[in-house]
């Protein structure tokens, strides 16, 4: 509920009495659950992360090319179907702590070094440096689906084919 109305009028536009209200509940009652607004926007950052984090972990063990897999996969899956948060977290994320910000780069960091390590994994003759670039490029190329700005609305299964044949084109550059 409040990642949609986040999502519709900006976080700072949002009131707790709007996300009460969308709850069911009177403003004051968020307060019961979460200690201020910022809490609301971080468990939702907390939860996309949990699911990058899972499929690191997972990847680990696994061959590069299957740990590549498995983490265009997740990433893929996560944008198609928490299209919202994704977006949030691109766009919301300044609006939170420098304390929260720090903890959230050290995130991306891990991310961001096991899918390069992947991609030398995958292909040893390429560096760190462009390792990261094809990553990075990859993470925005996945991220710039916008299932609400297409006006031919592709199925969810669709646009997770698409994305993923997208990535493996990226991936495929080194």
């Amino acid at each position: 509920m409040a990642t949609d109305l986040f999502d519709r009028h900006g976080y700072h536009a949002t009131g707790i009495d709007d996300i009460g209200e969308a709850a069911g509940i009177t403003g004051p009652g968020v307060y019961r659950h979460f200690a201020r607004k910022d809490d609301i926007l971080m468990e939702v950052f907390d939860r996309i992360w949990l699911i990058l984090r899972d499929s690191v972990d997972a990847a680990r063990d696994l061959p590069p090319g299957e740990a590549l897999d498995l983490m265009v996969r997740t990433h893929v899956r996560l944008v198609v179907d928490h299209r919202v948060a994704t977006t949030l977290f691109l766009k919301e994320l300044q609006s939170l702590p420098e304390e929260y910000r720090a903890k959230v780069r050290r995130n991306d960091a891990v991310y961001h070094d096991a899918w390069a390590q992947a991609i030398m994994g995958r292909n040893p003759r390429c560096t760190l440096g462009e390792a990261r670039i094809v990553a990075r490029s990859c993470f925005w190329a996945i991220n710039a689906y916008d299932a609400d700005a297409m006006s031919d609305r592709l199925s969810p299964t669709r646009a997770e084919e698409v994305l993923t044949s997208i990535a493996h084109g990226v991936l495929g550059v080194v």
